[in-house]
């Protein structure tokens, strides 16, 4: 008990006694920033208004270019990366306001994985075609996240039914998540939601868990229809887009879960 007791004291006495405290206001935190801080937050912002400035000029040339509904799907699709970025460099300057910027990225993000799995469809015609090209033909649904390791599972033939449930699994990220990101912001705005409270009685220890569920489900229905119909869209080069959508996905959203979940 007593060896216990004083590696919990050596591991307290080598964290700053500054991560305990709230995080700083910005004048605060601009204040403390020596020359080599200040270069890296200019670069840092200006790499975020250059993305932003980037995504703006290729929405006005898929505005004038795409036909609709397709341009407004590519076009909340492309904002992934932007608002991702934007968000992460007004918390970056605002240290207090990260809870409300990892909302709004988060929520968006949510709702981008759904519109993956419509662009999809839509490439393919849309849900009509879809349903004319593929009805009754089986579907693999031994695919990631979930199920890649599972080669024992049947191939379920495609029908309206199972588009449905497909589109439901991905809508309900984006539904829940985004009320789940709101829930937590009021929890903390109130005191009773902290990422570093895990005790069982914590709200973190509870809404982190089951947003990485909601987020697995979710992945799932994506990676069944992109497994099982990349091959018809390989015209437009859908493998790599397919795998930066995956890499963002991880840098923004399963390394931060990851990282408060271990935290």
């Amino acid at each position: 008990m007593e060896d216990l007791r004083a590696m919990e004291e050596s591991l307290n006495s080598t964290i700053d006694p500054a991560c305990l405290q709230e995080p700083p206001l910005a004048i605060d935190m601009i204040n403390q920033l020596d020359v080599f801080g200040m270069c890296l937050y200019a670069m840092l912002s200006f790499m975020s208004c250059l993305t932003l400035l980037l995504y703006l000029e290729q929405c006005w040339f898929v505005y004038k270019k795409t036909p609709y509904p397709k341009k407004t799907t590519i076009i909340w699709i492309s904002g992934a990366a932007p608002a991702i970025s934007t968000m992460a460099c007004l918390g970056m300057w605002i240290p207090r306001a990260v809870m409300i910027t990892d909302m709004a990225s988060n929520s968006y993000f949510a709702v981008v994985v759904y519109k993956v799995l419509v662009l999809l469809i839509e490439e393919l015609g849309g849900s009509t075609d879809f349903l004319h090209r593929f009805s009754g033909k089986p579907f693999r649904i031994n695919t990631g996240p979930c199920c890649c390791c599972c080669c024992c599972l049947p191939q379920v033939p495609m029908s309206r039914r199972m588009l449905f449930i497909l589109k439901v699994g991905a809508l309900q990220y984006a539904i829940l998540k985004t009320a789940l990101s709101v829930l937590a912001v009021v929890l903390w705005t109130n005191g009773n939601f902290d990422l570093s409270d895990l005790e069982i009685t914590g709200a973190a220890i509870w809404l982190n868990p089951f947003i990485g569920v909601l987020t697995i489900v979710s992945l799932w229905p994506v990676a069944i229809i992109f497994m099982n119909t990349n091959r018809f869209l390989r015209s437009i080069s859908i493998v790599p887009k397919y795998a930066m959508y995956q890499l963002i996905l991880v840098l923004s959203q399963l390394q931060t879960s990851i990282i408060n979940i271990l935290a």
